[in-house]
């Protein structure tokens, strides 16, 4: 019914994989999230799957991937037993932060503003 991340989208964060079901899930012990690259299918380390609610499992991502193609498989027991497994992908793109340059400007704009203060020219004073 859902997921996070959305399948077919791109994000830029991802702290954890939850998928909603549109029937009730049995927690036989079996419910299993799996997080890959596309292209080489090289698996990658995430937290064990946990039940959430009747319909809603998730798995945590201890560390950001590198951006890229990945697909999520999953396989899980619906309530009436029968086994729900399936997959999608979608894109990570590489976070969204802070801009070094700016940083960086404001910081050689500060230097040059002390630079010039403690160089200006100072008033004499007459007695």
């Amino acid at each position: 019914m859902g997921s996070s991340p959305e399948a077919g989208k791109s994000t830029s964060q991802l702290s954890e994989i939850e998928l909603t079901f549109s029937s009730e899930l049995f927690n036989d012990g079996n419910a299993k999230i799996n997080l890959a690259t596309i292209r080489d299918g090289v698996d990658i380390s995430i937290g064990e799957t946990i039940f959430v609610s009747e319909y809603v499992i998730r798995a945590e991502i201890p560390t950001l991937p590198e951006p890229g193609q990945y697909v999520i498989r999953y396989h899980v027991t619906s309530y009436d037993g029968d086994l729900n497994d399936g997959g999608y992908a979608f894109e990570l793109l590489a976070p969204k932060g802070t801009s070094n340059t700016w940083i960086l400007l404001g910081i050689g704009v500060g230097f040059l503003a002390l630079v010039a203060f403690l160089l200006r020219p100072k008033a004499e004073r007459n007695n």
